[in-house]
């Protein structure tokens, strides 16, 4: 791998300290490290490019962040077939392979090939409106379905692959995949789903009933959610990306042709990795 593409988020490595110090690094490795405008400000190091040629000129990505610089630039590398390799700069980082004190090393495993890579599944997501598709995404981790106005209620009719399932008040409907399961839909009570599954775990958020329980479903199935109220209605993609739908719009759910490739250069097995950072042993 000759040409690595950089992303980092600024409120985590503030004023690009630590981007920098792998720039250099890079070099000394023999490579190229592909850095966008902004990062190259505060570096004065790397060759500048674009977003667009960021991703299409790297051989890898590297991701200097939390989970959602992750998220963010996972989708985008999708698209590209790139692979990721994760520093984390976050909290909880569950996402990263690498510590950040551990970056060169793992940097140094990657070029020498010693490193694995796991593919993840992606979420499709097509809205629909007056039954014509006005919007086509992506998500890594969920879509959630629900009212803007946090203390409102969301009625909604969910069926899966055409068959009606219920109509749900509650304060929405997650769709996650496995890597997903263990964000927003494991605090919400969902199952975790193991990374390397092509499953969809489907959670209904604070239901107002006392028979509701998430589904685990395959990843080609096709969920529709329904939105039956009249205002304040969206959807989210990965916590990040919000998108109003109107009364009687429908969301479709399923598994992606794309897929996410994350590198690994640590020993630590999905299980490790779970109690590691969800359980603090």
């Amino acid at each position: 791998m000759k040409y690595i593409g950089i992303t980092a988020n600024s409120s985590k490595d503030m004023g690009y300290v630590h981007t920098k110090q792998l720039v250099e690094i890079l070099y000394e490795l023999g490579c190229v490290p592909l850095v966008t405008n902004e990062i190259y400000e505060h570096t004065q190091s790397g060759e500048i490019c674009s977003e667009a040629q960021l991703y299409q000129r790297a051989d890898m990505m590297l991701v200097l962040g939390g989970d959602g610089t992750i998220l963010r630039c996972a989708r985008r590398a999708a698209v590209y077939d790139l692979p990721i390799l994760g520093i984390n700069f976050g909290t909880l980082g569950y996402l990263a392979d690498v510590d950040r004190a551990d970056a060169q090393a793992a940097v140094e495993d990657v070029l020498e090939g010693n490193y694995t890579v796991e593919e993840r599944m992606l979420l499709d997501i097509r809205h629909i409106h007056n039954y014509k598709e006005i919007g086509k995404y992506l998500a890594l981790n969920e879509v959630y379905v629900s009212n803007a106005m946090a203390l409102n209620l969301a009625n909604l009719e969910m069926s899966i692959n055409g068959a009606f399932i219920n109509v749900f008040r509650a304060d929405g409907i997650i769709v996650a995949t496995p890597t997903g399961s263990t964000a927003y839909n494991l605090s919400a009570g969902g199952p975790i789903l193991k990374p390397d599954t092509k499953l969809m775990a489907v959670n209904c958020v604070c239901p107002h009933n006392l028979y509701s329980r998430p589904f685990v479903i395959s990843g080609e199935d096709c969920v529709t959610i329904k939105i039956l109220d009249g205002s304040g209605m969206i959807f989210s993609l990965d916590g990040e990306e919000r998108i109003p739908v109107s009364q009687n719009d429908d969301v479709k759910v399923t598994g992606s042709d794309l897929g996410v490739k994350i590198i690994k250069t640590s020993k630590r097995s999905f299980y490790d990795t779970l109690r590691y950072k969800m359980m603090g042993n």
